[in-house]
């Protein structure tokens, strides 16, 4: 979004839009110091994309910002306070669905498990927990995460394939079950798909279903 477009935005949010507020375009034009042509063509930029609506009531204008106009504001503003807060949370929350299947196969192979047993310090469950990151921040983070070096379980070949590397971030799942974030080098997922070991049965021990919401904590 243009800035010049985002400040009559964060202009209607100052002046009430949350919740419907009657305004014309020549107050709205006076009170972002603007012309009244470029007022009327930034409400309708807004409106276009679903971030206001706009109608009238007893000949007045109104103007509402749409739940997803809130969203995008909420964005903006964690990523104003994130590049202010050096010390952003390491708390990533994401939603549990069910794989395909392969992480059972994956982890118990024994190029990867002796590794993961003497790097790591724990023989993982065979199976991994998934969840779909949505927010912003979150991505951000995990993004920067997923390119440092972390603890590096070495690839490996045997007499069927190659395997590819595996990272590791040691973790901290739903406050109090010890276990390691895992990116794997070849992977049919998204890049915003965090991947979970841990010694335990996760979705039993915490009483998870699909669609359940789990934060994991990185240990820095």
């Amino acid at each position: 979004m243009k800035s010049s477009y985002l400040s009559t935005f964060i202009q209607l949010l100052l002046l009430g839009a949350k919740n419907p507020i009657e305004l014309s375009t020549y107050d709205l034009a006076k009170s972002i110091d603007k012309t009244q042509q470029t007022a009327s063509q930034h409400l309708l930029f807004l409106e276009k994309n679903n971030l206001i609506f706009r109608y009238k009531i007893d000949g007045n204008d109104v103007i509402k910002i749409s739940d997803s106009g809130l969203d995008y504001l909420k964005s903006v503003n964690q990523q104003i306070t994130s590049a202010f807060d050096e010390n952003t949370s390491s708390i990533i929350t994401g939603t549990l669905f069910s794989g395909l299947g392969e992480g059972a196969y994956y982890i118990s192979l024994p190029g990867y498990k002796k590794q993961f047993i003497s790097k790591l310090g724990f023989k993982p469950y065979p199976g991994t927990l998934n969840l779909k990151i949505s927010d912003v921040l979150h991505k951000q983070f995990f993004d920067k995460l997923s390119k440092n070096d972390g603890i590096l379980i070495e690839g490996f070949t045997d007499k069927k394939r190659t395997y590819g590397n595996v990272k590791c971030f040691p973790c901290t799942i739903n406050s109090n079950i010890q276990g390691s974030i895992i990116v794997i080098e070849r992977t049919h997922h998204d890049r915003f798909v965090i991947e979970l070991i841990s010694p335990l049965f996760l979705r039993k021990k915490l009483k998870l279903n699909d669609g359940d919401e789990v934060s994991v904590k990185v240990d820095t």
